[in-house]
Order: C-alpha cells, then structure tokens, then sequence
C-alpha cells in the first residue's frame, strides 16, 4: 500500500538521546511512537504481550495485583542472552503488528515517528522509508543512564544486550552525533529536513 505520509525511524543505542531528537519533530506536527511507552502500554494487564510473557515465564514476574514488574523482568533478561531472545520472539511480531495497524489510519500528520533502539532486530527497517541514527559515547550514555536511576550493572547488562547497533548504523541516512550541548544537538536535527520525502511502497 503506497501511502503519502513518511515514516522516519529515530534508532540508537541506549542512552544516545533517540527520544530527544523524535520528540523535537512534533513541533513539525510530527506523531512520535515511542516503542517503550508501546511495550509498556503492551505489557499491562490482560492485553497481548502480558498474556504472552506469562505464558513463556510464568507469573513468577507479576506483582499482587497481576500486572508485570518490568522492572524484575528486565533484571532478569538483561543479563541472559537466552531468556532476552525469548522475550524478543515474542514481543517483536506484536510491535510490528500494532505498528502496521496504527500508520495504516494516521492520516493527520506531516510524519509518522518511530523511536527505538530494537528497529533492526524487530524487523521494522522495512516499515520505515528514512532512518536516523543518533549516537554518543559509551561514557556519555552511561552518566545519562545513572541519572535516569539505572545502577551500573543494570546500564552495563543493558548496553551488552543490544548486539545489533551497528547493524542498525550501517543502514542509516543520517547519523546524529549528540556528544555535546543541547544547542549542537538542534542544529543538527535541522538535517531532517534535508531528508527526501518520496514514499517507498509498504506492505
């Protein structure tokens, strides 16, 4: 289905400052999906990825109430390459899924925003007709990261687990290095703009 409006994906590792540069193009009446809120609104109660992450895990990840402490599954995940592939083989088909069905009827935006560091492995390149790789130094992403309330071996388990970065690099149109002021950052931002608009054929 070939459809007008562009589809930009905001990829990165973890702590590079994705969520800054896609949230500074709602200015351009841009919609930004932001693939942890998704997972987050994904993994509550009774909806298709709870069900999901139950079924492979067990409830042994459920607080009193039954929803599931993201958190204390991601303590776990983080640190086990195998149960983080499980967790992938079930909760990619759903985000790409909820994707599909959410640009087939966004019709009042300039641009459909997807930001997310798992674009590659989730196999989401192919939704995307523009990518935007957003990079910083590991020492960077770090202090950003212990600011958010990370520990250090949360940060390091996290940074580890994300194997296919550089995958998702080589594949960008544009790479945005945010390692100094908040001021660079925007002026480099500004290169969007140069981005063709042509539409590729989605299906």
């Amino acid at each position: 289905m070939e459809r007008s409006i562009p589809i930009i994906g905001i990829g990165g590792a973890i702590g590079s400052g994705k969520s800054l540069v896609a949230n500074s193009l709602i200015d351009q009446n841009a919609t930004v999906i932001d693939l942890d809120l998704l997972s987050r609104d994904l993994s509550k109660k009774g909806k298709r990825l709870w069900k999901e992450v139950v079924l492979t895990f067990g409830s042994g990840f459920l607080d009193q109430k039954g929803e599931l402490q993201r958190q204390k599954l991601g303590k776990v995940v983080f640190k086990n390459w195998k149960f983080l592939f499980q967790l992938n083989q079930i909760s990619h088909p759903i985000f790409k899924n909820e994707l599909k069905k959410f640009i087939l009827h966004q019709l009042s935006s300039t641009m459909i925003v997807i930001d997310g560091a798992i674009l590659f492995e989730a196999g989401l390149i192919p939704l995307i007709d523009r990518l935007i790789f957003v990079e910083a130094d590991e020492e960077q992403r770090f202090s950003r990261l212990s600011r958010k309330g990370l520990s250090p071996n949360d940060i390091r388990a996290r940074m580890k687990s994300q194997k296919f970065i550089p995958s998702l690099r080589r594949r960008s149109h544009i790479i945005i290095e945010n390692k100094t002021t908040p001021e660079d950052l925007q002026q480099k931002i500004g290169l969007i703009d140069q981005l063709p608009t042509k539409k590729l054929i989605h299906t």
